[in-house]
């Protein structure tokens, strides 16, 4: 592929945008190899500046991950209860012939309202990566939260704290694909969700250690 010289939206430090990976969110945008960041947060004059001037090639492959990353989305809707694999289908046919990103689909099929949409995009965008290669469980605020609550789901409670009344939880998640299946759970109604992605490997082992402190199984 030809050369094509970018300069990054945040750090200002030019690159060759033929040799860029993308990232993985939904709608995945260049990764600068000097700042290590993608331009989702660019603004909107600078994506679609480089959406009119960029090669074929880089149009087409972020074409075909927006189009992974859509059946992604509607796979983790199905999981989280939002939508069925039904209407997952339907949106497909219908995003053939209107041309629209997924969610916008569902928006239109009724089956997802703008506001559901963008704060699933913008947790999938934002959530916080966290090192818990050390971390030592706080088991009584696990015993808060539910330690079969805690298996089940697959969170590790991280930190709790109350302000202005309001009760905010941070915590790392096994997989963020279940989010909206846990922000639906009742026995988090309460809380204000922080949620944390860590290592697949220190989260696995993290929960080993929870479920050893008990005699609860692992589902």
């Amino acid at each position: 592929m030809e050369e094509y010289l970018l300069h990054c939206w945040f750090c200002n430090i030019q690159f060759d945008a033929s040799e860029a990976s993308f990232c993985s969110h939904i709608d995945p945008t260049l990764i600068c190899p000097y700042c290590v960041k993608c331009a989702c947060e660019a603004p909107e004059e600078y994506k679609k500046t480089f959406l009119k001037s960029c090669p074929k090639k880089i149009l087409e492959e972020k074409l075909i991950l927006e189009s992974r990353t859509s059946l992604k989305l509607g796979e983790i809707l199905i999981r989280a209860g939002k939508i069925t694999r039904s209407n997952l289908i339907a949106a497909i046919e219908k995003q053939k012939f209107f041309k629209k990103r997924i969610g916008q689909i569902f928006i239109m099929m009724n089956i997802l309202t703008h506001e559901e949409l963008s704060l699933y995009l913008m947790e999938q965008k934002n959530i916080e990566k966290i090192d818990v290669e050390n971390f030592e469980i706080d088991f009584d605020l696990v015993d808060k939260i539910g330690k079969d609550f805690c298996l089940a789901q697959k969170v590790i409670p991280i930190e709790y704290y109350e302000t202005n009344n309001e009760k905010i939880l941070r915590f790392v998640i096994y997989s963020i694909n279940d989010l909206l299946k846990i922000r639906n759970c009742e026995e988090l109604k309460d809380y204000i969700l922080l949620p944390l992605e860590a290592p697949r490997e220190d989260t696995k082992r993290l929960l080993q250690e929870i479920k050893e402190s008990d005699i609860l199984v692992l589902k």
